[in-house]
């Protein structure tokens, strides 16, 4: 099975200190006490991966940007930009940790779409060698593909 690897998650602005979270090429562990962003971490990861909303906290306010970088499974550095309340997603095929200004690789949309080469849950699902999977969605024996959405969970 292929690996996917989170780098690190940036909150960026104009005007404001960037904000990032790196992950560490074994096992990153993210812990503190109550009510320090231990669970805004998760959500938005799981809203750079396609999630469709992304709770604010005040802390976030003035970020116009989300950066995950990962490394696929090929070891190749890409950067997700998403903007708060966007449903598009930018792809850069390289490592940014900042606010970044200049044009992506592409555009993709965070919504999965079976089949869509446009889609974010198709793109990253196909690097994992799952383009084709199936999941059962009742016990009638009724399947459906795989969306990205289905995994996020697992490993955070």
């Amino acid at each position: 099975m292929a690996d996917l690897r989170l780098t690190h998650l940036t909150y960026a602005g104009s005007g404001k200190p960037t904000a990032r979270v790196a992950f560490g090429p074994e096992l990153t562990v993210i812990y503190g006490a109550s009510d320090t962003g231990k669970s805004f971490i998760v959500e938005s990861i799981e809203y750079m991966l396609g999630g469709a909303r992304l709770p604010l906290i005040p802390e976030a306010e003035g970020y116009s940007q989300i950066l995950l970088g990962l490394q696929m499974p090929d070891g190749t550095p890409i950067t997700l930009v998403r903007r708060p309340g966007a449903s598009t997603v930018a792809v850069h095929y390289e490592d940014l940790r900042d606010l970044v200004t200049r044009r992506s690789d592409r555009e993709l949309t965070a919504v999965h779409r079976a089949g869509s080469s446009r889609s974010l849950s198709v793109l990253l699902l196909a690097e994992l060698g799952y383009a084709d999977a199936r999941i059962r969605k009742s016990d009638a024996g009724g399947t459906r593909g795989l969306a990205l959405a289905d995994l996020v969970h697992l490993p955070l």
